[in-house]
C-alpha cells in the first residue's frame, strides 16, 4: 500500500512539473523574471511587454557575443530606443562587478542585467551563449536563436517585431 501512494505521489507530482514549468517558446509569453542592474535596481520583463523586445543572453568570456553586440547597437541606434527594448542578460553575473566591467567594455547604451539565476537559466534553457530572443508588442516569443544569429536574420527579426501592428 505504502509503494502505491508513493508512486501516485511522484506521478502527481511529475505532472504538475511539467504542466507548471515554464520554458521559452515561440508563439508563447516568454518566462517572467525579476533581475538586479550594475546600480541595484530592480526590472521585471512583465513590465517591458506590450513593446517589441530583444533578450540578449551573453556572459563576459563569449567570443561571437561581441559580434552580436554590433547587431544590438545599431538596433538601439536606428530605433533610437523608442519602439525597440534591448535587455542583455549576463548570465555569470550576480551583481553590479561583472556588469560594470562588460558594459563598460563593449560601451552599451542598454541596460544589462545580472542572470547568474538557476530558475532564469533553466526557463530560457540556457546551456550556452550567446541566445537571442525576440519579443513582439504582443508579448509573445516570434523567435529565439541559441548560440549564433546572422547579421540578416538579426535584422529580419528586429523588422518582424517592430513592424508587426
Amino acid at each position: 500500500m505504502a509503494h502505491r501512494l508513493i508512486i501516485v505521489l511522484l506521478l502527481a507530482l511529475s505532472s504538475w512539473t511539467s504542466v507548471h514549468s515554464e520554458v521559452v517558446e515561440v508563439g508563447h509569453q516568454p518566462p517572467l523574471f525579476e533581475l538586479l542592474d550594475e546600480h541595484g535596481e530592480i526590472h521585471r520583463l512583465e513590465d517591458l511587454l506590450g513593446r517589441p523586445i530583444v533578450l540578449y543572453f551573453t556572459h563576459n568570456m563569449c567570443h561571437y557575443c561581441t559580434q552580436i553586440i554590433a547587431f544590438l547597437k545599431r538596433a538601439h541606434a536606428s530605433h533610437d530606443g523608442s519602439d525597440l527594448t534591448i535587455v542583455t542578460i549576463n548570465v555569470w553575473a550576480k551583481g553590479k562587478k561583472l556588469i560594470s566591467r562588460y558594459k563598460e567594455q563593449f560601451g552599451l547604451p542598454f541596460r544589462m542585467l545580472a542572470g547568474k539565476n538557476k530558475q532564469l537559466l533553466k526557463d530560457y534553457e540556457v546551456n550556452y551563449v550567446p541566445i537571442v530572443v525576440f519579443v513582439g508588442r504582443d508579448g509573445l516569443v516570434k523567435r529565439i536563436y541559441h548560440h549564433y544569429i546572422l547579421k540578416h536574420d538579426f535584422h529580419a527579426s528586429v523588422k518582424l517585431i517592430t513592424e508587426e501592428g
